[in-house]
């Protein structure tokens, strides 16, 4: 038998199987070798790996995406400080004008946020307003060196904390005549009457000069030096006056439009000299302190113009029974007496007018009532119970001093006799 009929037979199916394992699959690549991945990458310019890498940037292209990023976050905070800066001025509202004396004026007005203030207007036509670096949202400022019946062109001027800047421009005509009447003058009193001196008080609705004529009778032979500052409270002491002696005065004034005011006469008693040497208190044997009291019929009475005869001075009260059972026996006194010999004062303390008017009224009461309605007075007196009565004689030193009711007249002419 030859050698290769000798083989023994195969399994066919067995054969194709291990035949088609062996041949190569025409579909599958070859395999590629590791140098050939690394000459391959190298020809594409990218470092070769042989681990799987993720997205990776260079780090130029990283350093530049970084200063974008800060440039758009700047941005937009320059952005929003842009948009939330103020950049909007104040509003100029509710202008207005008052005071218009003489050679000033005062302007007013409103801003709607806090702001500073300036007036001004053109040159060498009057005087501008120093600003007001204080923010506010009302305003005020005063021109000087105005003239009469004359047109002016102002410029108001706000500037807020932001530096926004607000103009209004206005015209302000000044009048012909600051005022068409007199300065009213009111509260006229006489103070610390001494023997040679006395000082006069007054008040004016208006600033005016100061200024008082007096004499020993109501011709005025004498007049004050003109205070020329103008003000609304004016003040004068008359000085050399003779000791026990009665002056007439009344007082002057005048506004800065010319305008003259002159009160109503008036009088007061000075003092003796021997009585000027007497301390001044509420006390016996002491001089009565002076006072100006509001009369219930408007008037203004002070002790020191009944100087040179005797004054009973009685505080009260509406609400006190034993005032009101002895108002008849005052009422007696004052009506049987000589007024060139004696003064009743009767002081309500602390009482409204309308209360004081009415217990007046029912009483029947005609001598003057005075309301010291802040009680001011009556501390000074030190006046601790109702009623009570001081009775001073004619250099003015206190005599007597009663506390509690009269009661009879015969009592208060008793007193009055010793005086």
């Amino acid at each position: 038998m030859p050698e290769s009929e000798s083989v023994k037979p195969t399994n066919p199916r067995r054969t194709r199987r291990a035949l088609q394992h062996e041949r190569p699959d025409s579909t599958q690549p070859p395999a590629v070798e590791p140098e050939e991945i690394v000459e391959k990458t190298r020809k594409r310019g990218r470092t070769p790996s042989t681990k799987k890498q993720g997205l990776l940037l260079p780090r130029q292209l990283q350093k530049i995406l970084v200063a974008a990023i800060i440039f758009s976050l700047g941005s937009i905070s320059f952005i929003a400080f842009v948009l939330a800066r103020d950049t909007t001025p104040p509003v100029i509202q509710s202008v207005s004008f008052s005071d218009m004396i003489g050679k000033s004026a005062a302007i007013t007005w409103q801003t709607n946020e806090p702001a500073t203030s300036q007036v001004v207007c053109g040159p060498d036509v009057c005087t501008p307003t120093e600003p007001d670096e204080a923010l506010a949202t009302n305003h005020f400022a005063t021109l000087s060196d105005l003239k009469p019946n004359t047109r002016y062109q102002l410029i108001l001027i706000s500037r807020d904390k932001g530096g926004n800047e607000a103009r209004l421009e206005i015209e302000l005509t000044t009048p012909v005549q600051p005022y068409a009447t007199s300065p009213m003058i009111s509260g006229v009193k006489v103070f610390n009457i001494t023997d040679s001196s006395a000082t006069i008080t007054w008040q004016t609705d208006r600033p005016a000069t100061s200024q008082v004529e007096y004499g020993e009778t109501d011709s005025y032979s004498l007049i004050t030096p003109p205070d020329e500052e103008l003000t609304t409270y004016h003040s004068i002491t008359l000085t050399g006056l003779k000791p026990t002696n009665t002056y007439h005065f009344r007082v002057k004034t005048e506004d800065a439009g010319g305008n003259e005011a002159i009160s109503e006469a008036r009088t007061f008693i000075t003092i003796s000299t021997v009585a000027a040497a007497v301390e001044v208190a509420p006390e016996l044997g002491k001089r009565a302190p002076d006072f100006t009291l509001p009369t219930l019929d408007d008037k203004q009475l002070s002790l020191g113009q009944f100087r040179g005869k005797m004054v009973m001075v009685n505080f009260w009260m509406t609400s006190c029974s034993a005032c009101r059972n002895e108002m008849p026996y005052l009422q007696a006194i004052y009506d049987r007496w000589s007024h060139d010999d004696l003064a009743i004062l009767a002081v309500n303390v602390g009482e409204r007018a309308a209360f004081a008017q009415s217990f007046v009224d029912r009483q029947g009461l005609t001598f003057p009532a005075l309301l010291d309605s802040d009680e001011a007075v009556s501390k000074i007196y030190q006046i601790s119970s109702f009623p009570t009565t001081f009775f001073i004689n004619a250099d003015g030193i206190v005599r007597e001093i009663k506390q509690g009711r009269f009661m009879s007249q015969s009592e208060i002419e008793d007193i009055l006799k010793s005086l």
